[in-house]
């Protein structure tokens, strides 16, 4: 399959604008308003440049030799663009300032879940939930739950730092401690002392799934390393493909479990894809998308993005493709092999809050 980069640090690679060249020389991400980060798991990506064999590249980047992101957003291949950046489908950040791409991914958020966004709620990315349970037959294995979660969207609200201890477990200046040091803002009313940003109500879960690359060809020149060092002079180049199967492997795996603790919280689970890939699921799988078009959230959720129009310049938007919903799949007996899909052990509540904690809101998002 062939296959060319399309975008560059979120430009067109055809777009020889000021801007979009500004961002190239930068490696600034138009979505994240800072520089590019890899894509979430693309470190390995980063390019090393040599003085002398990539002198054009050290020109081009103003003498910048290390850790220069390959920030590649997506590519084309013969029949599609694939979006292969999780940041350039969905992106709560505000590290580098509040961009129109985070403007658009909030507006979804309060259009699909307003439940998550009553006044005040706080983004944490990146939580990794860690939970076991003692099995009740000696025989069983314990049940283990592993699992780390792209968002999490949580109301926030003032709460007694006592009341917190006391839950917690945790002795209260030691607990002050931990959060002064973790960003955590505390005040006091009437003697008493609260965390402005307690993380409280309904929490929505967000899972950002993009396409893989297939890893390309060294000797055949198709790694995204050497398609990006080419596309970057504007020399012809060529890219890895798509690997559609390990994507869906990834995803089946962990749809119905993250689905099934979001309900578990009181809250819900939404994953957020490309209209490409929920295409190719519906056209490989048993499952017709198109009979879970829906305008409500249910027990399980796929939000599908595509690329709005196309201009020949600029920063080429997304829009809403399709929401699909539907119910978790009930287990029927213990012989039921759906139990492969849910999860062996549901962590309470109280151990999210106390993960969330840890760190201080990666933003906050204000109705």
């Amino acid at each position: 399959m062939s296959s060319k980069i399309y975008e560059l640090f979120g430009f067109l690679t055809e777009d020889h604008t000021a801007e979009a060249k500004r961002h190239r020389k930068q490696c600034l991400c138009p979505f994240m308003g800072q520089m590019c980060d890899g894509g979430g798991n693309r470190y390995q990506s980063f390019l090393h440049l040599d003085a002398t064999r990539d002198r054009e590249l050290v020109t081009f980047f103003d003498g910048k030799t290390a850790d220069i992101p390959a920030g590649v957003c997506s590519l084309s291949t013969s029949d599609e663009t694939w979006i292969v950046c999780p940041r350039r489908l969905f992106v709560l950040d505000k590290g580098g300032g509040h961009t129109s791409h985070e403007g658009f991914c909030e507006g979804l958020l309060r259009r699909f879940a307003p439940n998550a966004l009553p006044c005040k709620a706080g983004v944490w990315s990146e939580v990794k939930i860690k939970h076991s349970e003692e099995a009740e037959d000696e025989a069983d294995a314990d049940k283990i739950f592993d699992y780390t979660f792209d968002y999490i969207i949580c109301p926030i609200r003032p709460k007694l730092l006592s009341e917190t201890a006391n839950t917690l477990g945790i002795i209260e200046r030691k607990l002050e401690s931990a959060l002064t040091k973790n960003g955590y803002t505390l005040a006091s009313r009437g003697g008493r002392k609260y965390i402005e940003e307690y993380p409280a109500g309904q929490p929505l879960v967000i899972e950002v799934m993009t396409s893989s690359t297939s890893g390309g060809n060294k000797t055949k020149g198709t790694t995204i390393q050497n398609a990006f060092r080419k596309a970057i002079l504007g020399q012809p180049h060529a890219a890895p493909g798509i690997n559609y199967r390990q994507v869906w492997a990834r995803m089946v795996s962990q749809l119905i479990v993250k689905s099934q603790i979001g309900k578990a919280w009181g809250g819900q689970t939404i994953w957020i894809l490309q209209d490409a890939l929920a295409a190719y699921i519906s056209n490989t799988t048993d499952l017709n998308m198109r009979k879970l078009i829906s305008e409500v959230l249910k027990e399980v959720n796929i939000l599908s993005l595509r690329y709005a129009a196309r201009s020949r310049t600029g920063i080429r938007p997304l829009e809403v493709d399709n929401l699909y919903a539907g119910q978790i799949p009930p287990i029927q007996g213990d012989t039921d092999f759906n139990k492969l899909l849910q999860a062996a052990s549901i962590p309470p509540k109280s151990l999210l809050e106390a993960k969330l904690l840890n760190k201080r809101p990666r933003t906050i998002i204000s109705l």
